[in-house]
């Protein structure tokens, strides 16, 4: 199992499976999130924390809101 794109919602998915490889690492979300993806050692950490792990900056998702 190798998820493709949301890496930071993939890393607890491919933590808790026992075929899962690899997360790929794309900083796209950076505009828009207030924290990224923690990475020790080469590998990809799991969060400790409830829900998706991904923490939305929503003021910069206004931003960049098209009418």
């Amino acid at each position: 199992m190798c998820p493709h794109f949301l890496m930071e919602l993939h890393v607890s998915l491919t933590a808790a499976i026992p075929n899962g490889r690899y997360v790929e690492h794309i900083p796209q979300l950076r505009a828009i999130t207030t924290a990224e993806m923690t990475i020790a050692d080469g590998h990809a950490v799991a969060p400790e924390t409830p829900g998706l792990g991904i923490p939305w900056n929503r003021d910069a998702m206004d931003e960049r809101r098209v009418a």
